[in-house]
Parts: C-alpha cells; sequence; structure tokens
C-alpha cells in the first residue's frame, strides 16, 4: 500500500524529515548483529569477494555509498543567471522566514540526469540494475522506475540538440559507453533537456553538456562511480561532479519508489504551503 511517505523521500522534500534509524538503532530495532550489514540496511555478502568477472556489471546494486561531491567551479554569467532563477525546497524549509520553491521533482517531473544518480530514497540509498539488449547496456533505476539506453555499437552523439535537423534533447540525455580494459564501463552523455536541476539546490547544466560516468568494478561486489561534467556554456571549467561507490545487493530484488503526483500535490497543498513554504510549480 502506499503513503504520502513515498514522496517524502525525494529530495526536494528530504529536508521536512529526520531519516528514521541511525545505523545503532536500526540494528537495536531488527534485533539483528550490525556485522552482518556494511551499511543501515544494507546486508553484507560472504567475505572476502570473488574477483571481478570480465566486462560485466549486471545485475541489481545499491547506493551511492561513501558518497563525495566534487568542489563546482565558477558559473559563467549564463549559468548564474539561470541558477537565480531558481528556488530549492529545501533552503525554503530550513530559512527562518520560510519562502518560495519551484524545484520542478516538487510535484513528480523527472529528475533528470544525473540528478538521478543522487538515489533520492529516504536513506539516500537507491538500486539500480545494469541489463542488456542487442549492441547496448540498459540501466534501470528504483526511483520513478525509469530506464536509459547506453549504446556500445561505436555510434557518435549529437552535436547539438534542438536545432533544425537535430534530434530533440532527452531528459536523460544520449548516451553511448565503452569499456576501457576489462573492469571500466566508460559512459558518454550529452544533449540533455535543460530543465531538470543538476543537483538540490538547483545548479543548471546546458543541453551541451558533457557528462561522462567511469563504473570500475573492483571485485564482484563493488564498483566504484566517477562522474565528471564538461559544460562550458554554464561553467568556467569542468569538474569531477561526483564519486561513489555501489554495493552488490543480496538476493538481486529491484525494488520501486517512486513521486506520485497525487501523493506530491496533497503534501504541498496540506504541509508545505500551510507551514509558510510557497511551492510554485514552473
Amino acid at each position: 500500500m502506499r503513503t504520502p511517505a513515498i514522496i517524502v523521500s525525494v529530495a526536494a522534500l528530504a529536508c521536512l524529515i529526520t531519516v528514521a534509524g541511525r545505523a545503532q538503532d536500526f540494528h537495536a530495532a531488527q534485533d539483528i548483529n550490525p556485522e552482518d550489514y556494511i551499511r543501515e540496511g544494507v546486508p553484507r555478502m560472504p567475505n572476502p569477494p570473488g574477483p571481478a568477472p570480465t566486462r560485466d556489471l549486471s545485475g541489481v546494486w545499491v547506493g551511492p555509498q561513501d558518497r563525495e561531491m566534487g568542489r563546482m567551479p565558477p558559473m559563467t554569467p549564463a549559468g548564474q543567471a539561470l541558477f537565480e532563477t531558481r528556488l530549492s525546497y529545501r533552503a525554503a524549509a530550513s530559512s527562518d522566514d520560510l519562502g518560495v520553491a519551484n524545484d520542478p521533482f516538487i510535484t513528480c517531473d523527472p529528475l533528470g540526469f544525473p540528478r538521478n544518480l543522487l538515489a533520492h530514497a529516504v536513506s539516500s540509498r537507491g538500486r539500480f540494475i545494469f541489463g542488456s539488449a542487442p549492441e547496448r547496456i540498459l540501466i534501470a533505476y528504483e526511483q520513478q522506475r525509469i530506464w536509459r539506453e547506453i549504446w556500445m555499437d561505436g555510434r557518435a552523439l549529437p552535436a547539438v540538440v534542438d536545432v533544425r535537423g537535430a534530434p530533440e534533447s532527452r531528459l536523460y540525455g544520449y548516451s553511448v559507453g565503452r569499456w576501457e580494459g576489462d573492469r571500466t564501463l566508460v559512459i558518454d552523455t550529452t544533449g540533455l533537456d535543460e530543465r531538470p536541476w543538476l543537483d538540490e539546490v538547483g545548479h543548471p547544466r546546458s543541453s551541451s553538456a558533457r557528462i561522462q560516468e567511469r563504473y570500475t568494478r573492483l571485485d564482484e561486489y563493488n564498483v566504484q562511480l566517477m562522474v565528471t561534467i564538461d559544460d562550458p556554456e554554464f561553467y568556467t571549467a569542468p569538474w569531477t561532479w561526483m564519486r561513489a561507490n555501489f554495493y552488490w545487493v543480496q538476493g538481486q530484488e529491484f525494488q520501486e519508489t517512486f513521486c506520485v503526483p497525487s501523493e506530491a500535490i496533497e503534501y504541498r497543498d496540506s504541509l508545505a504551503r500551510p507551514s509558510g513554504i510557497e511551492t510554485v510549480i514552473p
């Protein structure tokens, strides 16, 4: 049964809740041995792990864990101007005077890429699954049950989007991949629809941004991710946006976490606005 708590799990509303159960509380409540878990709610797999298989990331992973966000370079005037139009829910909720928020995810608009990599579950650890189809790798995400196609057939990314003769921009962009050695999958993405935010506070990314993911499988149960962004339209230099680790899911269950529009609107109208936070649909 779904409850309005589902929408509270989205990043736009995360500031209104306290994540239930620090690690010690979780273990005490469940009467389990903390040594059996690498993180709250993430069961440890048999130790030591086996070696990483060759050019294979298939399966369900949980994360991001041990996440490190990189130091963002200064924005260009165009990037700064767009950023100043964006009012995050988190900032509004933490302000003494509250305020206005216009995060599109408040009413469940798509997170877009790469914001979806932040895994907007209450625990800040979601699940995704690598699968396959002819000449491509598929990545499906627990949050909103969305998926991406990573073409592995050597095709080029679009040079431009949203002009005559070119493809339209996409919320999750166009992606191509290649293997670098036997353990690292490199994915390049561009052609992004500019409406979704880059992060929780509303930093922008342009349709011409080039975003690269590097998934390195360290062993049987551990994958390391590094995400870099090169967006000269909105930022003065490329930078490493995020480093994080992902862990093999015991049992390989792929769960679902939805931001349900009707519940999000109910939450906005019954709790956010009465509390003094005015939410604006972009």
